[in-house]
């Protein structure tokens, strides 16, 4: 269920949604000293006594969030009202520039307090004339800690604030075009347009494309609200200096508004058709699996609003749209886009819904990166409400039997699948314990398990697809799998079908292998399959493959399941037959193949599953469940604090501390602090009824932390998986550029102190309506100081292969640099860089023109020290960025989302440059549709040479560098 995530940075530009009227304002006071917003943001990072991460907007390139889990001003105290309202406006009035605006534009516009702390919020006004939707919000706990600046400002006003019409000329533009365009009614229809009047009017600064995300001009409208009182409440914008409409949007909409859209299991978007949306009668003609997709969605929704207070997953009540049958995923599975929850028949069960849902909330809150340890949690929040909602819902009718009796420690499901393992018994090289994921259909493997020689089954290519070893037609060399275990691929027909046609060549079981890194069960159903069956990662069939080219391999497959119960709880997707069973468990998720604490075999260790945010997710998964249960593991005892107070923890950790890098320690602080904060305050009860009232629970009493303590310790959450041998990207041990007893001579340098003025820009947009990043200088680098270059790669598309799709690449070119002639050689090209990328799919590398000629991409041959770290994946294989398919630095250190700067080397003359030639360097950066971490920052490029020094010369001789 890999969510691909749109970070959608204006979000909190719709909190002025509904702040439209007039509110009293302060001033915050006299505008600061100008500065650069990058000279700003190191200001504010310096001041902050903890790590300060900052999102940017979209639209502006303005900081969006600033956030810290200490203090960002901690020299000004906070201990009332007051207070936090004159910190949080000294911090604002300092920092203007970063977020895009002058001082003297933003008004302090209210002061909320609630049971963790104040809310402080700025308006901005130009000229006195406020800007519609831009609206800052600094927020502070009851220790005084300015934890967080966040919202939207519009940048670089320059217009005038004179209408050339007046208020009643701009009302009745307004109320002719709602009467000549009529908002349509939840059946389709126009409604009434009877007794339409402009119940406001009010002059605002509209900026075009805010609300979107996209950049746009400011113009100055006349902000008209037209309402009949009954059904119609429209804002309608009208340009104060021409009366034409410049915007209008609906404010009459329910709490709940879902959406169904039918796609038929089509992947071409222009198909798909709604057939469902809030107000409609239910269930009316959808389906069983329409059905759960409405009733899981409502769950979802009113699980957070009832439980804490959060009106969808932006906080403002955004629609909750769903497609069914979508063609775009590659089924069995579901997911979020960042826009929509998308599901494949079969795969619409209430824990899996309220999952995908999850996903949406935990990217509008801490947005915890898809990839490693964050990924993880990542994925784990959606597992916790997903559960959750299925535990509270009281839906014990489908045969699930009593979800509220607690499970013996230690123990599987009954009801999950077999958990097999296929053991490689030879060769020794080879010898492994893979894990695996069972069948729907035939027999299930047991403890003794069946034994024999694994051979590749061989089939002919088909409409299905080119491939010779899925078995999805019938097998070609029968003579050869007789008698063994086959193995085949994942293909794209149904398992049963390949299971069948092995055992029809004389199979005695099947492996087959996944097309990614993650163990699934297989759904499907044959009565007349006899052999076992069980799926295991693609990485576990490469080693099979490759050991197979030596000689046979033998192998076991045989259940590895341990003791059992009859119990439903903690299964996650139990009920979504499409998976053939659950595909987690988080009361034991080593019966399923997920490890339950940091230091278990089972913690997944390679980059693929970005890092294993499905597997690893085991770990957090097993802390929920422990906490909220308890039990003995690990030699930890925990006393359960129920789901009340565990879920409120959870959230509490994921609105407040969480950021987008946090690890399983990061997390297990959260807990901590979580904890803290919650003593004796007012949390409510866990419930998913429609419109419920929230109910107050048992608040966390100061005891209940030391059983958050012991659900750390007991799942390791602060150890780190010492058992992957992690490694960097870049190798630290840079040597010389030339070498010993040579001098280096610098031809030409650019630290990126000057911008961008040598370089030329240029992209490529693969989809219409897509979007690029083009390259620019920053000082807010990583763990650098001073400008940079840099190529984004963040999470800010969407995968439609259209409109917003960031399958793009963007490049910078050097001019023409001359290599001198005798006795100058080997020329040089060093660079400084980090990246944090998409592994294997996002990515960067170097290209060389040589005498005006094409760019070629330098050589593997030519780098000295640190090249490219691997090849990104093939279109073939999904990747929709330009790059695909070429070597390139891509992904992170290992185990982690971020990766330390690192030298590398380039020795020109192997790429083919010799002294007197002239060249141009190109530096690219490619990315697919969506998906993302933060990109390629490059520094101190330097292009040199080198000749023997002197006899006897020891060591290389240095050169400067342009800073």
């Amino acid at each position: 269920m890999r969510p691909i995530r749109l970070v959608l940075s204006l979000a909190l530009a719709g909190a002025a949604l509904s702040a439209v009227p007039a509110l009293q304002s302060t001033a915050v006071g006299q505008p600061a000293a100008a500065s650069s917003p990058d000279t700003t943001i190191g200001r504010m990072k310096a001041e902050a006594d903890g790590a300060v991460r900052l999102t940017r907007q979209r639209a502006t390139g303005a900081v969006g969030m600033v956030r810290t889990s200490g203090d960002l001003m901690p020299d000004r105290t906070a201990d009332s009202r007051a207070s936090a309202g004159r910190k949080a406006a000294t911090y604002v009035r300092t920092y203007a520039a970063a977020f895009g605006a002058a001082a003297d534009q933003l008004r302090r516009s209210g002061v909320k307090s609630d049971r963790y702390g104040w809310t402080v919020s700025f308006t901005q006004h130009y000229r006195g004339v406020p800007v519609f939707g831009a609206r800052l919000m600094a927020n502070l706990d009851r220790d005084g800690r300015l934890t967080s600046v966040n919202g939207f400002v519009a940048p670089n006003l320059r217009l005038g604030t004179t209408p050339a019409i007046g208020k009643q000329v701009a009302a009745g533009h307004a109320v002719a075009l709602v009467r000549q365009q009529p908002p349509t009614s939840d059946t389709g229809k126009a409604g009434s347009v009877k007794g339409l009047q402009a119940a406001h009017t009010r002059l605002v600064v509209y900026r075009m494309g805010a609300v979107k995300g996209e950049a746009g001009r400011a113009v100055l409208t006349y902000m008209v609200e037209v309402t009949n009182r009954a059904n119609v409440r429209d804002m309608v914008f009208v340009d104060a200096r021409t009366g034409k409409p410049v915007n209008r949007y609906s404010m009459a909409a329910d709490a709940l508004e879902r959406h169904l859209i039918e796609a038929n299991g089509s992947r071409d978007p222009s198909t798909f058709h709604e057939v469902w949306k809030e107000g409609d009668p239910f269930p009316g003609t959808l389906n069983a699996d329409q059905q759960r997709e409405v009733t899981g969605t409502g769950m979802a929704y009113w699980f957070f609003k009832d439980t804490f207070g959060r009106d969808s997953y932006d906080g403002l009540g955004h629609s909750m749209t769903t497609v069914n049958n979508d063609g775009r995923i590659n089924c069995p599975n579901a997911n979020w886009n960042g826009v929509t929850t998308n599901y494949c028949n079969g795969v619409t069960s209430d824990d899996v819904v309220a999952h995908e849902w999850g996903h949406a909330y935990t990217e509008y809150t801490s947005g915890l990166i898809y990839q490693w340890q964050p990924g993880a949690l990542n994925e784990s929040y959606s597992d916790v409400w997903g559960e959750t909602v299925d535990l509270a819902n009281g839906q014990q009718d489908e045969g699930e039997g009593d979800l509220t009796a607690k499970r013996a420690d230690n123990a599987c499901s009954t009801h999950s699948p077999a958990l097999p393992v296929v053991v490689i018994n030879s060769p020794a090289s080879a010898a492994k314990v893979c894990q695996a994921g069972a069948a729907a259909f035939g027999p299930q493997v047991d403890a003794t398990g069946v034994t024999g020689d694994i051979v590749q089954a061989l089939d002919a290519a088909d409409a299905t697809g080119p491939s010779t070893t899925d078995a999805c037609t019938v097998i070609t060399n029968p003579a050869t799998v007789a008698g063994k275990v086959a193995l085949v691929d994942r293909g794209s027909c149904g398992f049963a079908i390949k299971v069948k046609n092995a055992q029809n060549a004389g199979a005695i079981g099947v492996v087959v292998g996944n097309n990614v890194d993650v163990v699934a069960g297989m759904a499907g159903a044959d009565p007349t399959i006899t052999i076992p069956a069980v799926l295991i990662r693609l990485s576990d069939r490469n080693r099979i493959v490759t050991a197979l080219g030596t000689g046979p391999v033998n192998v076991t497959l045989k259940d590895n399941g341990g003791t059992r119960t009859d119990s439903y709880r903690w299964l996650v997707a139990e009920k979504s037959t499409a998976f053939g069973g659950a595909i987690r468990d988080m009361w034991q998720p080593t019966c399923l193949g997920d490890p339950g604490k940091v230091s278990d075999a089972e913690y997944f260790c390679d980059t693929s599953d970005a890092g294993g945010v499905h597997s690893n997710s085991g770990v957090p998964n097993h802390a929920y469940a422990l906490l909220v249960d308890g039990g003995s593991y690990n030699g930890v005892n925990v006393t359960g604090l129920g789901l009340d107070k565990a879920a409120n923890l959870w959230f509490y950790n994921q609105t407040h501390y969480l950021t987008p890098t946090s690890g399983f320690p990061e997390f297990a602080d959260g807990l901590v602090a979580s904890c803290s904060a919650l003593v004796d305050q007012p949390i409510n009860e866990v419930q998913v009824a429609e419109n419920g009232t929230p109910q107050p629970a048992t608040p966390i009493a100061a005891g209940d932390c030391q059983q958050v303590a012991n659900v750390i310790a007991a799942t390791e959450l602060r150890r780190e998986p010492t058992q992957c041998n992690f490694q960097p990207l870049f190798r630290q041990d840079t040597p010389g550029t030339c070498g010993a007893g040579t001098k280096r001579n610098v031809v030409w340098s650019d630290g990126f102190g000057s911008g961008l003025g040598q370089w030329t820009a240029g992209q490529e947009i693969k989809f219409p309506g897509g979007i690029g990043f083009p390259w620019r200088t920053t000082t807010d680098a990583p763990d650098h100081q001073g400008a940079v270059a840099y190529g984004q790669a963040t999470d800010d598309g969407v995968c439609s292969n259209g409109a917003g799709d960031a399958s793009s690449r963007d490049w910078i070119t050097s001019p023409s640099i001359l290599i001198p002639g005798a006795p100058q050689k080997s020329p040089r090209l060093t660079f400084d860089h980090t990246i944090a990328s998409e592994f294997n799919v996002d990515g960067g590398n170097v290209s060389i023109s040589v005498n005006g000629g094409a760019f070629t991409l330098v050589p593997t041959a030519a780098y000295a020290f640190n090249g490219p770290n691997s090849t990104l994946l093939t279109a073939a294989a999904g990747n929709t960025n330009p790059k695909a398919g070429q070597r390139a630095w891509t992904g992170t250190d290992g185990g982690k989302v971020t990766t330390k700067w690192g030298q590398t080397i380039v020795d020109l003359s192997a790429a083919g440059v010799a002294p007197g030639d002239t060249i141009q360097v190109r530096f690219d950066m490619g990315r697919d549709g969506c998906g993302g971490l933060f990109g390629w920052y490059v520094d101190n490029v330097v292009v040199s040479t080198c000749k023997p020094h002197q006899a006897g010369a020891a060591r290389e001789e240095s050169s400067s560098r342009e800073g």
